[in-house]
């Protein structure tokens, strides 16, 4: 039971900060709304009710036609859950039935861990006109729970009689912001692909938070947030109108452990090197890395003496601001050809060595060195690629790539992914013709 008595209530309305604006900072969450987290008590002859979920607010109030004893309170508390604390709370509030008389009679009090933020117990010499209405604001708090009580107790004697109809105060849409300093834990991980042959990042994880709890994981490409994954339920975000998005419903939204999948196509993203990482948040937006950063997809090559906007790993700024980054050969073409007769057509005789050579440069015409490339050979309609073939550009972009002798008729291409693992951007087709002793056509597979 609380009780208020004497002259500790203060005699005016007041707030440690009032106007401030502003919402959640990089440690903190903030519980929205009253219908979780706030505790009822009510002395005999009072009444705290709660009619929040019919737009309402919750309610102090003293019941039954009096007058009432001194001493006799309603209130509603907020408790902070474990790991966290009270930074500052909002809300709107009225008070009714507060008249100031010749002795103080009525009191409303805010407090925070027994501070008072806000009170009011209107007596003859006081501002306080015991009709309070509009906004509060407390910012700067350290505090493990708030109370507003309303009841009567103020000065001695302090017996209170009804004068303008039933006295209560009224709280609603209260905002309470708690920090969270804990950031979660990384308690197991386990990686199915780490996406450096696939471009696809597949993961499980379990993370334990103390606090808010365990929120989503968040998929940053860049430094920049690409993707989120909350827990859902109550840990989910109650305003996706705003910017915001460490607003809930509940004191402590998320679980304190949680496991997590990700499945994430690096491939999606505008061709270049990006810079991924995965990271898990808890309530509060404290962030832990889970994987990464890692540099996927990879440029495969550079350009000496050239310089462009393609890659993010590495990228400096110059003389200017201007980019540094070094070069790719994302807009890089191959061309390929017989070393017999310089074309992208030849006939052979079964047995006899086969050479290729040819060149990858950017449309600067800049050479594009230690470029891998995959070779496929067009055999029975089916593409196929056969063996290693450990096929890289020289520091001039030339490559050379000698065929086994026992190949018969078939298609040979060239294939360049200017970022590895990718697409193809740049390929080149050979057409070998291979004949016999008898000058007949060698295909084996049709």
């Amino acid at each position: 039971m609380i009780r208020q008595a004497g002259k500790a209530v203060a005699l005016a309305a007041t707030a440690l900060v009032l106007g401030a604006s502003g919402s959640a900072t990089a440690d903190t969450y903030t519980v929205r709304g009253c219908a979780a987290g706030w505790e009822a008590h009510a002395d005999t002859g009072s009444a705290a009710t709660d009619t929040c979920a019919a737009s309402g607010g919750l309610t102090a109030a003293l019941v039954g036609p009096g007058p009432w004893d001194g001493g006799t309170f309603a209130y509603h508390r907020f408790t902070a859950p474990a790991g966290t604390r009270i930074a500052r709370v909002t809300l709107g509030r009225v008070t009714t039935g507060m008249p100031v008389g010749t002795v103080r009679t009525f009191s409303y009090t805010l407090s925070a861990d027994g501070k008072t933020l806000e009170a009011c117990a209107p007596g003859p010499t006081d501002t306080c006109t015991g009709n309070l209405a509009g906004p509060f604001d407390a910012v700067g708090l350290d505090a493990a729970s708030v109370l507003f009580s309303f009841g009567c107790g103020a000065d001695d004697p302090n017996t209170c009689a009804a004068a303008l109809g039933t006295p209560s105060a009224t709280i609603t849409d209260p905002h309470v912001v708690l920090r969270d300093p804990a950031a979660p834990t990384i308690a197991s991980k386990t990686v199915a692909d780490s996406g450096a042959s696939t471009g696809r990042i597949r993961l499980s994880y379990v993370a334990g938070d103390v606090g808010g709890g365990v929120y989503r994981t968040v998929i940053r490409v860049d430094g920049k947030v690409a993707a989120v994954d909350p827990v859902g339920g109550t840990c989910a975000d109650v305003d996706g109108s705003n910017d915001d998005a460490y607003e809930f419903a509940a004191p402590a939204p998320c679980p304190a452990s949680a496991t997590r999948t990700v499945d994430y196509d690096v491939l999606k993203l505008p061709l270049a090197e990006h810079s991924v990482e995965i990271d898990v948040e808890d309530a509060a937006g404290n962030s832990t890395a889970v994987y990464g950063p890692v540099v996927l997809p990879k440029a495969n090559g550079s350009v000496p003496g050239a310089t462009g906007s393609t890659g993010s790993g590495d990228s400096t700024t110059g003389v200017g601001g201007a980019s540094t980054t070094p070069a790719t050969g994302k807009d890089a073409r191959l061309t390929a050809y017989f070393v017999k007769n310089g074309k992208t057509s030849y006939t052979n005789h079964y047995g006899n060595r086969v050479v290729v050579r040819g060149i990858l440069r950017t449309k600067a015409k800049k050479a594009v060195t230690g470029a891998r490339l995959d070779v496929y050979h067009l055999v029975g309609g089916k593409l196929r690629r056969l063996g290693k073939t450990g096929l890289k550009t020289r520091s001039d972009g030339r490559l050379t790539l000698i065929l086994p002798l026992n190949l018969d008729s078939r298609r040979i291409v060239l294939a360049y992914r200017a970022f590895r693992p990718g697409p193809i951007t740049s390929q080149k087709t050979l057409k070998l013709t291979v004949l016999d002793k008898h000058g007949k056509v060698v295909q084996k597979v049709k």
